[in-house]
Parts: structure tokens; C-alpha cells; sequence
């Protein structure tokens, strides 16, 4: 055997002796799901009446498949809120929401409205569930020490990066029903990268949120005030300057000014400024049924000329927890033409999204994605500017999903684009398999596949992951991941394959601790990249 085969066969090995050792017990599977996600919180469709307590962390899954996890905050009896601990794609309303949970003695057999919530009841919003009355200030967030590292066969691509992050949620400061939020992060680079691009110091400073606002659904005026993104225009991204909007019936209208976060994001800008004007309606019973729609007039200014100017819509429709839709397009009003700028009418950038659950056992997706670049004026760059999550693919979409089994789904997907510049059309067509508890233990696993027919290069890729879990308090995960793919110009062939061993370690009710280890393995460059993370929840 050679030195990798034997590296991965010890990983396989230990991996497995873990697996084996976990004991059987007798617990129940709370399926729950996403109601609403405010600026700060996610919403949950399940509360004390369904078991979850504060500190309850819920994986939440998308057409069979994990795509991060929730820690909730805060209770009420049949809903919840929870803070993002992860996320690989942005969650939705809809979202499933799946925790393992062992059921009180008195109350080992729950009927199954207890454990299948209804999507009927109405939720918490984003100020204070419970203790709406109280003075109290509700706390949550995490603070913790980090380190990144990539150790290479070729020392040049070697990093080191120690950091240290706060992310904090006060609710109802004071007994105000004011939110304060804070997200901060400190790293040094030790690995003299950032010399590359002049940069006098590897010690850097972001300052990603520092937000004090008040958006309470019943009170007629609502502001906010610092470095926040608005909900309402998210178009305009993340900004340092204030919101203020007042409220009508279902109507509210409000105005945004402030100016653009420059990065590194510790500092301010002095001449490119944002601003908006926006309307927003919203109707509906609760928080799985409703509609929510906002058109807002936008433009940047840099030293005080125009450097763009839109409309932006985003549109937001559910119909229970069977369907839901989410829109949102960035429309310009100015292009160039023949080098003169004038007036138009161009979409820009377009997110569309359709949830479908016609019943337990099969979930629907499917949407539209388009990214556009948006030329700047003053600045003359030309850039794409979105808000969506740049890894979807730009055209068509599609996801079915059907579970087999409590405990076993599978799933397939498919995208399409155009690529109108030099007609290369590209498209991906795979699926996936999981099964989860299996043989009692705990253990989850799960295979992908997908084949990718790309504009320059044509590839396959092969994953295959298991996750274990011991005690609620320890998680373990091993995935396999192979990417073969055939560039045509170069006439060349590049295979990588990644090891990956993640661990998860529930320390206390308060403190955590994780650890992750890739090994890739490729015929240019192979290494191995570390991660570890510790810290505390409050």
C-alpha cells in the first residue's frame, strides 16, 4: 500500500471503531420546520409543547439534505426562536428543521400532532417571545477563538490564521424592545500573505454588524441605526447609516440612507453614500400564511455623482407549510449606449425560488437564478451585484426529493444555463441517497453523484459522507469527496480527491468545541487544511 491508502484506511478504521461503540437508544425524531427568518433570528414552527428547550441545537435540511444547523434561544409553547450556528446555503422559509429528542417518562408515545407541528399556529416575532412584557434582557450569541491553517507540499501556499469572533443578540434592551446586534472579527495572518497586497499589517480588524434597531409588527414607527442590512431592500446590502419606516394597516413606508461599507470592514467610507425610498405590504393569518411584497427606488452616489440607480422588488408568498415562493430582481434604470449613459430599463439581477410539499413523503424545488454585471458610472467598474449565494449556478433549476422511509430519502437535481457570449450551454444532472439511524446507532450516511457539463470543462463528482452522533453531546462526520474533470482547450485531465474528518464536542450547556481536517490529494499540489474552533453560547 502506499502512503495515502494507508493514511485513509486509518481515518476509515478509527472512524468506524467509534460508529460501532455508540449505544441504542430509545428517542423520538421532531420533524419542525423554518416559519420565518427575521435579520438577526430564525423563527421555528415548534415549541415547549413539542420538547425543544433553549439550547436545543436542530440540524435543518433541504430536499434530504443538510445545509446547517440552529441553536435556539428562546421558547414559547408552540414555537421557538434559534440563532444560525451553520449554514452552506442560505435557509428559507420552509426549510425542514430535525432534531432527535428523548420524550419525557410520562409521555413516551406522543400522538403524532405532538411530534408533526402545525403550520397553523402563529409564531413569535423577531423582538421577544414569551417575556414581551418583562424588562429583562434577553442575551444570545457566541464568542470563541479560532484557527484556520493550510500546510502544502509547496511552502508558498502554506496559511496560518488565528482569529477571535462575538456575535451578540440583545432582545427588548433594557425593557425597550430595541434589538442590538454585534458581529466582530479579529484575525492575524502569520503566513506574510498579506504583503502580497501591500498591506503593512497581518493584524486585521471587521467589523461585519453593529446594529440598534426597533421593528416590532404592531407598533406603528420602527428605526434602526449603525452597520446593518435592511429587510426590507436587501438590495442595498450591508450599509453604516440608518432606516426609518412607519407603519399603516398592512402598509409600511420608510427611508435608508448611509453610506457603503468599504473593506476591509473595519473602516468607513467618506464619498460613496446609498439611499432608498421603499413601500411594503404585508397580509396574511400567521407566519405560514402570508404575503410580504416591497418596491424600492435605490441609487449610490460617489462624491456626490450618480454612480447607480434601480428599483429593486422582492416578493414573499406562503400558503401554509405545503407551498411557498420567494422573489426578489434588481431592475437599472441608466446603461450605456454607444458610450453615452441613458435612461432604461434593464433587469440586472433575478432570485426565484418555489418550495413545494404536497405531502410527507415528497418535496419539490425548483427557480430561476440571474446575475448580471452592473456597470457602475462614476466609478467606471463593471461588477456583479447580488444578494443571492454566488455558488448557485446562473438559469434553471429543479430538486425532487422523496422519502422512502422515516429514516431513509432520495433525491435528485438538475440545472441548466445559457451561456449567451459564446454559446456554450452548461448543465448538471445527479442525486442523492441517505439513510439516517442506521442500525440504531445514531448513524447517518449518505451518498451524491453528479455529472457536470460546464462551458470550458465536462466532469464527474462522487461523495460519500457518514455522520455519527454520541450522547447528543459528541458528533463525528467522515466524507469522501472525487472531482474528475476534462478541460478541452488544454486537452488536460485534473483529479482531486478530499478526505474530510469533522468533531463536534458539546463541552457543557454553554461551551462547545470543533475540529475539522481535510487531506486533498491532486496530481498538482496536494495538503492539508486545519480548522478548530472553541467558545462559549450565551
Amino acid at each position: 500500500m502506499d502512503n495515502l491508502t494507508i493514511k485513509k484506511t486509518c481515518i476509515v478504521g478509527m472512524f468506524f471503531v467509534c460508529a460501532i461503540a455508540a449505544p441504542a437508544q430509545t428517542k423520538k425524531e421532531l420533524h419542525c420546520a423554518i416559519s420565518y427568518i427575521a435579520s438577526s433570528a430564525v423563527y421555528i414552527n415548534a415549541g415547549g409543547a413539542q420538547h425543544l428547550a433553549v439550547g436545543d441545537t436542530l440540524s435543518i435540511v433541504r430536499s434530504g439534505t443538510k445545509i446547517g444547523s440552529v441553536v435556539v434561544t428562546a421558547i414559547s409553547e408552540h414555537s421557538s426562536a434559534a440563532n444560525i450556528i451553520t449554514q452552506t446555503v442560505p435557509f428559507a422559509v420552509g426549510d425542514e428543521a430535525l432534531i432527535m429528542k428523548i420524550l419525557p417518562q410520562e409521555n413516551n408515545t406522543p400522538n403524532e400532532n405532538e411530534v408533526q407541528t402545525s403550520s397553523q399556529t402563529p409564531l413569535v416575532t423577531n423582538t421577544l417571545p414569551d417575556k414581551a412584557h418583562s424588562d429583562e434582557n434577553i442575551v444570545s450569541g457566541r464568542a470563541a477563538l479560532q484557527y484556520n491553517g493550510i500546510a502544502a507540499e509547496d511552502s508558498r501556499f502554506n496559511f496560518s490564521q488565528p482569529a477571535a469572533f462575538l456575535r451578540l443578540n440583545v432582545q427588548n434592551l433594557f425593557g425597550t424592545g430595541m434589538l442590538l446586534t454585534l458581529y466582530d472579527r479579529s484575525y492575524y495572518d502569520n503566513s506574510d500573505h498579506y504583503a502580497l497586497y501591500g498591506n503593512s499589517s497581518g493584524l486585521k480588524h471587521n467589523m461585519y454588524t453593529i446594529a440598534l434597531q426597533h421593528d416590532v409588527p404592531n407598533d406603528e414607527f420602527g428605526y434602526g441605526i449603525g452597520r446593518m442590512s435592511s429587510r426590507y431592500v436587501g438590495g442595498m446590502g450591508t450599509f453604516d447609516g440608518f432606516q426609518f419606516f412607519y407603519r399603516y394597516n398592512h402598509f409600511t413606508g420608510g427611508i435608508i440612507g448611509g453610506t457603503a461599507v468599504p473593506l476591509p470592514s473595519s473602516s468607513f467610507s467618506n464619498n460613496t453614500t446609498k439611499g432608498s425610498f421603499f413601500l411594503n405590504y404585508r397580509d396574511g393569518e400567521d407566519y405560514s400564511h402570508y404575503y410580504d411584497g416591497t418596491i424600492a427606488y435605490a441609487r449610490q452616489m460617489v462624491s456626490s455623482q450618480l454612480d447607480r440607480e434601480f428599483l429593486y422588488v422582492q416578493n414573499s408568498l406562503s400558503l401554509g407549510s405545503d407551498l411557498s415562493v420567494f422573489e426578489n430582481s434588481e431592475i437599472e434604470l441608466n446603461d450605456i449606449v454607444s458610450g453615452v449613459r441613458k435612461p432604461a430599463f434593464k433587469f440586472s439581477n433575478t432570485f426565484l425560488s418555489v418550495n413545494y410539499y404536497p405531502n410527507d413523503w415528497l418535496s419539490l424545488n425548483t427557480g430561476y437564478d440571474a446575475m448580471r454585471n452592473v456597470y457602475l458610472f462614476e466609478t467606471m467598474r463593471s461588477l456583479s451585484d447580488t444578494l443571492f449565494d454566488k455558488t448557485f449556478m446562473q438559469g434553471y433549476r429543479a430538486n425532487a426529493t422523496v422519502r422512502l422511509s422515516p429514516l431513509m430519502t432520495v433525491s435528485g437535481f438538475a440545472t441548466y444555463r445559457t451561456k449567451k457570449s459564446d454559446g456554450y450551454d452548461s448543465h448538471t444532472l445527479g442525486g442523492t441517497f441517505r439513510i439516517s439511524d442506521l442500525f440504531d446507532w445514531d448513524t447517518d450516511a449518505g451518498i451524491r453523484y453528479a455529472a457536470i457539463t460546464g462551458a470550458y470543462s465536462n466532469g464527474t463528482n462522487f461523495t460519500i459522507d457518514i455522520n455519527q452522533t454520541l450522547f447528543y453531546v459528541f458528533d463525528a462526520s467522515l466524507r469522501y469527496d472525487y472531482y474528475k474533470n476534462s478541460i478541452a482547450v488544454l486537452r488536460q485531465t485534473y483529479t482531486t480527491q478530499t478526505i474530510s474528518a469533522d468533531i463536534n464536542y458539546i463541552i457543557s450547556r454553554a461551551l462547545y468545541s470543533s475540529f475539522g481536517i481535510d487531506d486533498v490529494f491532486d496530481a498538482t499540489m496536494n495538503s492539508y487544511r486545519f480548522y478548530a474552533e472553541m467558545g462559549i453560547r450565551f
